[in-house]
Formats: structure tokens, C-alpha cells, sequence
């Protein structure tokens, strides 16, 4: 019997020895695991086979990392980390470029020298501005390039159109006045408008926020220069015949030479919405009614 027992006792310690020899545990403090070798045990590993376990994925030794080829992860981002090289944030590009459209009128108005006789009156659903934006130059601010400056040229059409029978003529030396279209034998009268073209110069700042799949909301806010390039008025009306006539007239109408407008816009990728206020008045003070006008309206940018 105490053979047997001896006997028995070998056995288990050579199977717990064998055991021993084809398993390696691991502990890396988080789990314990354990990798068993099948076939010839190799007791010592080389420096140059080492293996690092870590959360059960193999990785080889910093030695053989450095003689192997090491292909990018599918996020660039990723590997410039671990490669130890900083991403170059994209370029700053402010939002200018584009086509805009809104509704106008005047916010400001001052008939005292016509004795409150408010003759330029707007139909406001008739009235509208549009804008052609074709050049810009932007200038980042931050490290991220997600604020910054921007500037550029484009042309500003004004379509005022009268909400009575009028039109509007000014001779030198005098005050621009309200002329009824009756005085010039016009009854049957579509619309009357004033029309303006400006060259526009910004000057604006504008903060991109970080939306998903690298897209943008942003704001921006500052300062719309204009030179006025042509101004007239228009009267469409019908005559006696039926037929369709218009009634064009070209000059400055006391207007002044240049303007400042003040905009805030809020956009989401190609779209915005924005809003203009004019900080100067549209015409000289000294020769026709003090009015500002204002804006509102949406954008596509490019």
C-alpha cells in the first residue's frame, strides 16, 4: 500500500510539473489568463520572441516592432497620434461666397422736412434685396482654424418697391419729392419701384462649432461696405391700348455715395439665415427723407 500511494503521489506531481511547464498565466491585473502551449515546451523565450499579452491581444516586442513594417490604421488621426505627428487642421474658410436673398424695408425714418408725409412708404412683400458673392479671403485666427477673419467683393441689388401710385424725381438744387403717377397719365399702374446696385466690401468674423461628420455650424457677425454703381426707378403700367409699357429713370436721387451695413448671420453648412441693418442713411439728409433700411432673408453658400 505505501508503494501504491508513493506511486500515485509521483504521478500527480509529474502531471502538475507537465502542467506547469505548457501553461503560462497572466495577470495583468484586470483578469488572469492563461495561454497553454501544445507540443515541445521551450522554457526560456529569446529577447527577440518575446510576447507582451494585453487584453487578450498579442503584440510583439518593441525590438521586433521597430524591424516590421507598420501599415496606418483606416483614422489617419489615429496614426499621426501614435506616430507622435500633429494633425494639420483643415484651412479656415469663412462663409461669403454665395447667393442671398431677403426681404426689405426701412427701419428708420425721419418726413419732418415734408411734414410727416411718409411718400416712400414700402410694400414689403414686393420689396427685396439679393446679393452675388464672388470672391473671398479668409485669414484663420486659432490654432484649430475653427474662428477667424474674412473679406472679399460682391454686388448688392435693391428692389424698393412704392406702396402707393408714386414714383420719386429730384432735380439739382431741389428736394427729392413724390410725384403721383396720375400727374403723368398713368392709371392702370402694376408696380413702381427704385432700384440700387452696390459693389459690397465685408469685413467679418466668423466661429465655426464642430458639428457630426465634420460638418459646421457657424456664426458671423461684422461690417458690409457698399459703393453705390447705379440707381433708377421703373413704372410699369398698363395704357389705354391694353398694352404693357414701362417708364425708366435713371440718376442718383440725392443718394449717398457709400453705406455701412451691419449683418449677423447663423448657418449650418450651405445654409444660412441673416439679417442686414444699414448704419448710414440711404439718402443725403439735405435732399430727401432720412431712412435706413434693413434686411432679412436666407443664403446658399459655395
Amino acid at each position: 500500500m505505501r508503494i501504491i500511494a508513493a506511486f500515485i503521489i509521483l504521478m500527480v506531481c509529474g502531471l502538475s510539473a507537465a502542467g506547469q511547464r505548457d501553461s503560462v498565466i497572466v495577470n495583468d491585473g484586470w483578469r488572469k489568463d492563461t495561454i497553454r502551449v501544445k507540443g515541445q515546451v521551450i522554457d526560456t523565450l529569446g529577447k527577440e520572441t518575446e510576447m507582451i499579452i494585453w487584453d487578450n491581444t498579442v503584440r510583439e516586442s518593441e525590438e521586433e516592432r521597430r524591424n516590421n513594417v507598420v501599415k496606418p490604421p483606416l483614422d489617419s488621426r489615429v496614426f499621426n497620434t501614435l506616430s507622435g505627428k500633429v494633425p494639420r487642421p483643415n484651412k479656415f474658410r469663412g462663409h461669403w461666397n454665395g447667393f442671398y436673398f431677403g426681404f426689405v424695408n426701412f427701419g428708420k425714418t425721419n418726413y419732418s422736412k415734408y411734414g410727416g408725409n411718409d411718400f416712400m412708404e414700402l410694400d414689403w412683400a414686393s420689396s427685396f434685396t439679393m446679393h452675388f458673392n464672388f470672391a473671398k479671403f479668409s485669414f484663420g485666427l486659432s490654432p484649430r482654424q475653427r474662428f477667424g477673419i474674412f473679406t472679399g467683393f460682391g454686388l448688392d441689388y435693391s428692389r424698393l418697391c412704392f406702396d402707393g401710385d408714386i414714383t420719386v424725381r429730384r432735380k439739382k438744387g431741389e428736394m427729392l419729392h413724390a410725384v403721383p403717377l396720375s400727374d403723368l397719365g398713368i392709371e392702370e399702374v402694376k408696380r413702381s419701384t427704385f432700384k440700387a446696385l452696390y459693389l459690397t466690401i465685408p469685413l467679418m468674423l466668423e466661429k465655426q462649432i464642430p458639428a457630426p461628420h465634420w460638418k459646421r455650424f457657424y456664426v458671423s457677425t461684422g461690417f458690409i461696405g457698399g459703393i453705390r454703381l447705379h440707381s433708377k426707378t421703373k413704372v410699369v403700367y398698363t395704357s389705354e391700348k391694353g398694352n404693357k409699357r414701362k417708364l425708366k429713370e435713371n440718376g442718383s436721387y440725392g443718394m449717398v455715395p457709400f453705406k455701412v451695413d451691419y449683418t449677423l448671420r447663423v448657418g449650418y453648412r450651405g445654409v444660412c439665415i441673416w439679417g442686414n441693418y444699414s448704419l448710414t442713411n440711404m439718402f443725403n439728409k439735405n435732399r430727401a427723407p432720412e431712412l435706413r433700411p434693413f434686411a432679412v432673408g436666407f443664403g446658399i453658400t459655395i
